[in-house]
């Protein structure tokens, strides 16, 4: 494992290997960082994904550098190192002092330039396309209520988003039945609703659109959302929030559900758009635990990306997904 920009990148042994690895970390303090330095480089704000993961890496001992870029304001998107040096310059230098950087961006396209330029691994924190540490911790949090072997419903109601789009990837490869519930203004493209009927075929698993919630929750062990206006996107507020009035997580459609299922959102929630207080305060609300996962998964993750000894011991045989199916 020498990156992590998509969990399209991985394949089913892999991501079961992180997941288990994960769980046997939880708790752990061993010094598998010992020595390790990880530049966190954020382009846009975070809680979870910063605070969670630095005290992943502090927890095993390495270190977090802040890379506080000179920004250059563009369309009031920051833009890392842009201002008085060129990207390739910043990574190359980067590169001599760290042994990975850990990226919130807003483009997935800086990712992959971060990871040209630079020789040190590139991991992805959030971009436009994908956000592959929230899918993990999702799947490790959805495992931990049913088991690695029961292939529970996931059913997202909302935005096809970044957050939908790596869980979607991830409980494909792994065999599970998703379910898409959103208005077909902001739905899939064709092609990313042809790469996920292909995962569907090649792993076991099931993808159907369903457009109605209310039939969707109705055979879901599990319903997930997220806030229907993601970070750079607040100008489109008005526009878009008369489609997803319908879609909002509330307590008449979380009642629809079976008694068992589980409410999932990755964080901040905008109480009262997507998700009201009923339902996200309620006994089967999982998402501070989602939460406590992300600094879990982020263990296992960095441990086999800069360990060399845990990695050789853990790690099975790299084999992409499929270089025919994969979707950026």
């Amino acid at each position: 494992m020498n990156q992590l920009l998509t969990i399209g990148e991985l394949n089913t042994k892999q991501i079961q290997t992180i997941l288990t690895l994960s769980e046997e970390l939880s708790e752990s303090n061993e010094p598998l960082l010992h020595g390790v330095n990880v530049g966190f480089v954020f382009e846009k704000p975070s809680l979870r994904t910063k605070v969670g993961t630095e005290a992943a890496i502090n927890q095993l001992g390495g270190n977090v550098i802040e890379i506080d870029p000179d920004l250059l304001l563009a369309n009031g998107k920051a833009v890392p190192f842009t201002c008085r040096e060129s990207l390739k310059d910043a990574m190359m230098n980067v590169s001599q002092w760290c042994d990975a950087v850990f990226a919130r961006v807003y483009s997935h396209a800086t990712l992959e330039k971060m990871q040209q330029y630079g020789t040190i691994p590139v991991i992805n924190a959030l971009c436009n396309k994908h956000h592959p540490m929230q899918a993990l911790a999702d799947m490790l949090t959805i495992y931990g209520k049913f088991g690695s072997d029961n292939k529970a419903v996931i059913t997202f109601i909302g935005d096809a988003n970044n957050v939908a789009f790596s869980l979607t990837e991830i409980a494909l490869i792994l065999g599970h039945p998703v379910q898409f519930s959103g208005p077909t203004e902001y739905s899939w493209t064709n092609v990313q609703l042809q790469y996920f009927q292909l995962l569907a075929i090649q792993y076991g698993g099931e993808f159907i659109m369903i457009e109605d919630p209310y039939e969707a929750v109705r055979s879901s062990d599990v319903i997930y959302t997220d806030t229907f206006i993601s970070m750079g996107e607040e100008y489109l507020y008005e526009e878009k929030i008369k489609h997803f009035e319908s879609y909002q997580v509330n307590g008449k459609l979380f009642s629809t559900a079976p008694k068992t299922t589980g409410f999932m959102h990755c964080l901040p929630a905008h109480r009262g758009i997507e998700v009201t207080d009923e339902v996200i305060d309620h006994p089967n609300s999982w998402v501070y635990n989602q939460a406590k996962n992300r600094m879990i998964v982020s263990k296992a993750v960095f441990a086999l990306i800069l360990n060399p000894s845990f990695k050789q011991e853990f790690w099975p045989e790299s084999m992409p997904v499929s270089e025919s199916i994969t979707v950026q």
